[in-house]
């Protein structure tokens, strides 16, 4: 989830021609209309986090309430941050978007109430402004969270929710949680079934926020905390300590870090200047895992007692990332691959090894390049780990973090709501797509790319595509891109584009990306039987 609010523009739409059905002939999930997919989205923030404050569900949208009683700052700026949910569940309906992670988080403690927010004490209507979350001022103000706590009440929300009608136009629709893979494969030929897989962004969802003050994830008692709600995740222990009920669906991967220190591992910068001066500086650990978050990786891996957890590499420091592979080293040494997922990806040009890559992530570093090189960014030693791994790298719409500085001085240059904006952001989209295609330098480069949205995690989206009602458009963009392609800034050439297509058509490859890969990875990692 990214957590800043630059320029969110008003759109001009375009009448595209529709995305013809896939004509790969080695995919099992063929079944027209093309079936879109996300692999990292937020739709429950919104309606969970709000809901002492009204009835939300998953379904309406939910407008942002930038009134006169949030800071002046905001205000001033409201045109300059999403107002509306991006990926409530009409919009996937919409946008035919009905296979989707829906990623769950619970706000760090950081994150509510910093100084900025607080001005002239209308923290609670800004927040409100920037995030779309209607809290109490007691939520608002509380300093100390059980965060799994928050995690398990959410996970019964999205529950509750499941298989109930929702009425789109007097025909009722209904979203259900994937169970196994035959599931999967009844959801896509079903038009009125959106099917959600379960992930949860941030290891502090395993804990609480006490260890703030008191560093409470160094004692015994809080590890065997976190190891006893792994547990309640993989299903071997009740949800909620005092209960019968174990979780019977399964936690398909975890993301490790977030914005700030858990007590887990290290990692990588996210805000900008302009998030640290709103949410406070971020205590960076670029370092590897710490003794309790080693204990926790091998707990979420282990397939012996209850369902493995994956792991989602995204905001793990660069350290952290090569410990997890030396790892996952030791379970491939045993006959067991396991899938590495990065679920909303930027990517670096660079290596590992280049100097300029472990340079300290900060605005100068980006200045002059046109991707984002922080060490957030997938560099190639990433990719090719996760192509080797079978895993898949979701890449993120948010359109100021795919780029690096000499990007956003062009897309600055160009004018919002225009066909020229929106052609450079596909190139943009492009940049990224075609740097994980030029590290595999293989035809299957291309079976891992998806697209990892973050959705509702107070991103800014790209022009024309604000929510998830819009990907149509953007496959059908994506498509025309290639088709007719053009040299991408002095990245890719008009012939190295065409070369890096490895003999595949334009359709084969936009399906792939925006459908196919992520199905079929599903396919291969879903249990066959609840």
């Amino acid at each position: 989830m990214s957590n800043y609010f630059l320029l969110f523009l008003s759109i001009l739409c375009f009448p595209l021609l529709a995305l013809g059905q896939n004509t790969s002939s080695d995919s099992k999930f063929s079944a027209p209309p093309l079936t879109f997919t996300d692999i990292h989205m937020h739709a429950s923030i919104k309606p969970f986090n709000s809901s002492e404050k009204g009835n939300y569900n998953h379904w309406e949208l939910i407008e942002h309430n930038c009134d006169e009683n949030a800071s002046g700052f905001f205000i001033n700026n409201s045109d300059q941050i999403p107002r509306r949910s991006q990926s409530n569940f009409e919009s996937l309906i919409e946008g035919n978007t009905r296979v989707v992670s829906l990623s769950l988080t619970p706000f760090e403690t950081q994150m509510v109430s910093p100084r900025l927010l607080n001005i002239k004490k209308k923290g609670i209507s800004t927040f409100a402004c920037l995030s779309g979350i209607e809290l109490t001022y007691e939520s608002f103000f509380q300093k100390e969270q059980d965060y799994y706590g928050n995690l398990a009440s959410n996970l019964q929300f999205v529950i509750e929710g499941s298989k109930k009608p929702y009425y789109i136009k007097n025909e009722p629709y209904f979203y259900e949680i994937i169970h196994n893979r035959q599931q999967l494969k009844d959801i896509i030929h079903n038009p009125k079934r959106i099917g959600l897989v379960l992930s949860i962004e941030g290891a502090h969802a395993l804990g609480s926020s006490f260890y703030i003050n008191n560093k409470l994830t160094e004692t015994p008692d809080y590890h065997q905390k976190v190891l006893e709600n792994i547990d309640r995740l993989k299903g071997s222990r009740p949800l909620m300590e005092g209960f019968s009920d174990t979780l019977q669906y399964p936690v398909h991967f975890i993301s490790l870090c977030h914005f700030f220190w858990n007590g887990i591992c290290g990692h990588a910068r996210t805000f900008s200047g302009t998030q640290e001066l709103v949410f406070g500086v971020q205590k960076l650990s670029n370092g590897p895992f710490s003794p309790l978050g080693r204990k926790a990786l091998l707990k979420m891996l282990d397939k012996d007692q209850g369902r493995r957890i994956l792991i989602d590499v995204k905001h793990m420091s660069l350290k952290a990332r090569q410990e997890y592979y030396a790892c996952l080293d030791s379970f491939m040494l045993k006959g067991d691959t396991i899938p590495i997922i990065s679920s909303h990806s930027t990517i670096s040009s660079l290596s590992w090894k280049d100097k300029y890559y472990q340079k300290p992530d900060n605005y100068g570093k980006n200045k002059r390049r046109y991707l984002n090189e922080w060490t957030i960014s997938l560099a190639k030693e990433d990719m090719q780990r996760i192509h080797r791994s079978k895993g898949m790298i979701g890449i993120m719409l948010d359109k100021y973090r795919l780029m690096g500085g000499k990007a956003k001085k062009m897309h600055s240059e160009t004018i919002a709501g225009s066909l020229q904006r929106r052609q450079f952001l596909t190139k943009v989209l492009f940049a990224n797509i075609l740097t994980i295609v030029k590290a595999i330098d293989h035809q299957s480069g291309w079976d891992i790319i998806c697209i990892g949205s973050d959705f509702d995690g107070m991103i800014i989206p790209l022009d024309g595509y604000p929510t998830s009602g819009e990907f149509p458009d953007l496959a059908n963009d994506l498509k025309n891109f290639l088709e007719y392609p053009s040299p991408i800034f002095n990245l890719f050439t008009t012939e190295e584009i065409e070369s890096l297509k490895f003999g595949l058509s334009s359709e084969e490859i936009v399906n792939k990306i925006m459908a196919y890969n992520m199905l079929e990875f599903l396919d291969r990692n879903l249990p066959d039987q609840p």
